[in-house]
């Protein structure tokens, strides 16, 4: 059996239809500050000397303790699935319940946590306790008597 082959054209090509799309949005930063508040949306909540007080004169949050994993990269491997945290970071102060950008008032409400420690308290809230044994209750009452210790010293 043999087959003859016969020229065949090849199929022409479609012209695309552009299709009409609305006018891209504008890529404009947000600003970063509020010029009428001058900076913060809760300005009377802030407390600038009550944060530096807790950066410089209390221990981090995590430091010494055993967590479940490993939170930042200076954490060493115990037994048994342990970790001993080692603070890694510059120390930062970290708000306990809300955040600062619900309102939060820095007084009473303010624990010292290292860089590392921070970021992990912040991106996973429902997985904090579990992971390093830390409470919520527990970081309340640290932040409170952070507070209490600062008005006795004078800061007000």
């Amino acid at each position: 059996m043999t087959f003859e082959l016969r020229a065949v054209p090849k199929p022409k090509r479609r012209r695309k239809s552009v299709k009409r799309t609305r006018t891209p949005l504008r890529k404009t930063r947000m600003r970063t500050r509020n010029a009428k508040r001058k900076g913060s949306a809760f300005p009377e909540m802030r407390d600038t000397a009550h944060c530096a007080w807790v950066v410089t004169e209390t221990r981090c949050v995590g430091s010494g303790r055993r967590f479940k994993r490993a939170i930042s990269p200076h954490d060493k491997d115990l037994l048994f699935g342990e970790w001993r945290h080692g603070c890694w970071g510059p120390n930062d102060p970290a708000h306990v319940g809300k955040h600062r950008a619900q309102g939060a008032a820095d007084l009473g409400h303010v624990v010292k946590m290292c860089r590392a420690l921070h970021d992990f308290y912040d991106q996973h809230r429902s997985q904090f306790t579990k992971a390093t044994g830390i409470t919520e209750r527990e970081l309340e009452s640290i932040a409170a008597g952070n507070g209490l210790r600062y008005q006795e010293r004078g800061g007000f």
